[in-house]
């Protein structure tokens, strides 16, 4: 027969956090991965990131070796007086015009020659011209801008009927307690599709939180059917290092569905390595060794069967609305069943989005 709770307990929420935590780290690899992190104060959590100044852009517009006007796609990495390098040229800038983003230019700076660019050719900042005795340049200053993710809240209810609570269930000592761990499992599943899968949306009180493959936006690559390779992996990873992403260490994994496991696994013996570690309790299935590092690779099918993502776990958070983990409360007799519920709300922090890569439209 189940023992239902005492009736002192009706209404007071008792923390299920940890045994969420202690689920099978196979059903729900990001919680595993990630754990969960400290509390927010509101619904909607924000946080600032810095950034620094862009160093290079593209022209947008084939330039003669006479020409005076170079049209880049973005001005911001230029000012009056900066020295540029388009190609093996260096060129002095002398007027911006921030409308058209167009630099006005003095061509062969520093007895260097004159040449042609063509259109999406990188034209890089080198330095300020400074001269002996001037006076201080302007100085210019760069936001910290501002990210956001909504709370989003998970919940479900245990219930069963007398007749549930008095039988006798075969290999079943409690049905209430079984019925609890069932529902836990469940929405420790819908925490994890929405980490993954979730994408901002707030209408009055329902909302939902942005997840990991709408908040990457910079290293997306379109495989277009192809199958995964490690010039692909190694393209991604490349495109994180461009943009500082390893500058701070960082702690990376490559996350994959079961499918694209197994496409890993036949890079080569020389650039897998199995290893048993459980490293931050994730599913490290193995190691890859790549240009950029040796990373651990970690299957999670909740991911889409076509996509891989790289993952910087030190940059990636999950985090409770305060007082709002994961709480069961025994809410007593109802008729004739007995009635809980399990609720918690959540969010999903990324820093730097241009951090993490992901990988699309694999076959």
């Amino acid at each position: 027969m189940t023992k239902i709770f005492n009736v002192d307990l009706i209404g007071k929420p008792e923390s299920v956090t940890e045994e969420i935590l202690l689920l099978n780290p196979h059903q729900t690899p990001m919680l595993a991965m990630l754990g969960f992190a400290g509390a927010v104060n509101q619904v909607e959590h924000n946080w600032y990131e810095d950034a620094m100044f862009a160093t290079e852009s593209t022209i947008t517009a084939d330039v003669t070796n006479s020409a005076t006007a170079v049209v880049v796609a973005s001005v911001e990495p230029f000012r009056v007086n900066d020295v540029i390098k388009l190609g093996d040229e260096l060129l002095k800038v002398t007027a911006i015009n921030d409308g058209t983003k167009t630099l006005t230019v003095t061509r062969g700076y520093a007895g260097t020659t004159a040449a042609a660019g063509v259109t999406g050719a990188v034209v890089e900042f080198q330095f300020t011209e400074s001269v002996e005795g001037r006076d201080a340049i302007d100085a210019r200053f760069k936001r910290r801008e501002r990210k956001s993710n909504l709370t989003q809240i998970f919940t479900d209810t245990v219930e069963i009927t007398g007749t549930a609570a008095a039988v006798a269930n075969y290999g079943i000592s409690d049905m209430y307690t079984y019925e609890q761990s069932k529902k836990q499992l469940e929405l420790a599943l819908q925490l994890e599709k929405a980490l993954i899968n979730g994408i901002k949306y707030e209408n009055g009180n329902v909302r939902q939180m942005a997840g990991l493959r709408s908040l990457i936006n910079t290293n997306v690559k379109d495989a277009a059917g192809a199958a995964l390779s490690l010039d692909m992996v190694n393209d991604s990873l490349q495109a994180i290092y461009t943009k500082g992403g390893f500058a701070t260490g960082g702690m990376y994994e490559i996350v994959v569905p079961a499918k694209q496991k197994r496409v890993v696994s036949s890079f080569g013996d020389d650039k897998i390595r199995i290893d048993q570690a459980d490293r931050r309790r994730g599913t490290v299935v193995s190691q890859l060794t790549t240009d950029f590092g040796e990373f651990p690779v970690s299957i999670n099918d909740n991911l889409a069967a076509n996509e891989v993502f790289i993952v910087d776990k030190n940059r990636a958070s999950i985090r409770n609305l305060t007082g709002r983990d994961f709480q069961h409360e025994y809410l007593g007799k109802k008729g004739d069943y007995y009635q809980g519920m399990i609720v918690g709300e959540y969010t999903f922090e990324l820093h730097q989005e241009q951090a993490h890569a992901r990988i699309k439209g694999l076959a």
